[in-house]
């Protein structure tokens, strides 16, 4: 059994009288692609952003390594947690370069500058982009765009990615390239969540599918379980529909 690198237990969330989360148990286990699937308001996104506290919770707790997220400045969570959007989130006015730059100079003050334009060469070519380095996010496809943030969050040397319908935004076209980074990623060990739409790459790629509707976890387990013996009636019609 893979170590759960997060655990989440019981997590309640509402904004205002409207509750989105319902009492969400399950964990995310280290070195695994745990991909998120259901229908549009189930959760999903929400849950995604509590794993950073993008999103603070109303009552349970998350935990990350054991420890409980009370217990983690929010420097260094982030640091830990990675996020891709599906808006890609770039500074427009800042190079590819530049982009990459920026967080780790600011947090990571003992890292060289010279040591991390090194490592931001080496992740911009692991996904494709690095003859864009001097470029600027208007002079990129939306797919480029995306894989440069997947770069970003990478800086950090996270020990999770969290992917947010990282391609619900993109050009049909652009969809593969970003998929392929993100399966290429998933080869390399590293630990993600993914929420995403596209039933292929969960199948695929995920270790773990989770199947939320209405604010709870209705099923969890391997994609066979899932998608081919799947065993609540809600997650059958879901499928039925998507597949």
């Amino acid at each position: 059994m893979a170590k759960p690198k997060i655990r989440i237990e019981n997590v309640h969330k509402s904004f205002g009288e409207l509750s989105i989360l319902r009492g969400v148990t399950t964990s995310i286990c280290e070195k695994e692609v745990t991909v998120i699937i259901g229908p549009s308001g189930s959760g999903k996104s929400t849950l995604l952003r509590c794993l950073n506290r993008l999103e603070s919770i109303n009552d349970g707790d998350i935990f990350l390594n054991d420890q409980s997220h009370s217990e983690i400045s929010l420097q260094h969570l982030r640091q830990k947690v990675g996020m891709v959007f599906q808006s890609f989130n770039l500074f427009p006015h800042l190079t590819v370069m530049e982009n990459l730059l920026l967080t780790p100079l600011k947090v990571q003050k003992t890292r060289k500058k010279d040591e991390l334009i090194d490592l931001a060469h080496s992740l911009l070519t692991k996904v494709g982009m690095n003859d864009k380095a001097d470029n600027y996010p208007h002079q990129l496809s939306g797919g480029q765009q995306q894989r440069v943030a997947i770069a970003r969050a990478l800086m950090m040397n996270p020990d999770v990615i969290l992917f947010d319908e990282v391609t619900s935004a993109l050009d049909p076209e652009r969809v593969k390239d970003v998929l392929d980074t993100m399966k290429d990623l998933a080869k390399s060990g590293m630990t993600m969540v993914v929420v995403t739409h596209e039933m292929g790459f969960a199948k695929e790629v995920g270790d773990k599918i989770i199947f939320m509707d209405g604010g709870v976890v209705v099923e969890e387990g391997t994609p066979e379980e899932i998608f081919d013996h799947c065993k609540v009636d809600r997650t059958k019609r879901f499928l039925q529909k998507v597949l």
